[in-house]
């Protein structure tokens, strides 16, 4: 009797998408990447980018007026180095967004909640009392 073959799913799954080159709709290629990109990268610069125009611009024109450049090459080089962090870092083995997710819901379930932990269930902690250990022999 043959063995059937499973196979695992999940790499593909979990691969992420990679962009090497931009064409339009009749093929004609707008822009090509030496090494493949992943979509990721894209995303987190836009957003970055996006979040440093609205937000942070507010430090960075009074910048802009005493340097004249600087506050240009920031735009670039900023949400450059953090989507290239966001993409290629990998903490404890987790892609970068669940490790945040993760980080985030240990603070607030740890860090920030100063209740006890007692069979699964917060409980407050009693301060009040102070709790004095005999000393005995045995």
């Amino acid at each position: 009797m043959e063995e059937e073959r499973l196979y695992d799913y999940a790499r593909g799954i979990n691969a992420p998408y990679w962009i090497q080159e931009v064409k339009t709709q009749k093929g004609k290629r707008i822009w090509y990447f030496a090494t493949p990109m992943q979509l990721s990268f894209f995303v987190v610069f836009a957003l970055v980018l996006i979040l440093m125009l609205t937000v942070l611009n507010s430090i960075l024109l009074p910048l802009n007026k005493l340097t004249h450049s600087i506050s240009l090459y920031l735009y670039w080089y900023i949400p450059y180095k953090l989507a290239k962090f966001y993409t290629e870092y990998e903490p404890q083995g987790k892609k970068m967004h669940v490790f945040l997710w993760d980080y985030i819901c240990y603070l607030i379930d740890f860090r920030l909640n100063r209740k006890a932990i007692y069979h699964e269930d917060r409980m407050k902690m009693m301060d009040e009392e102070e709790i004095v250990f005999e000393k005995t022999d045995l």
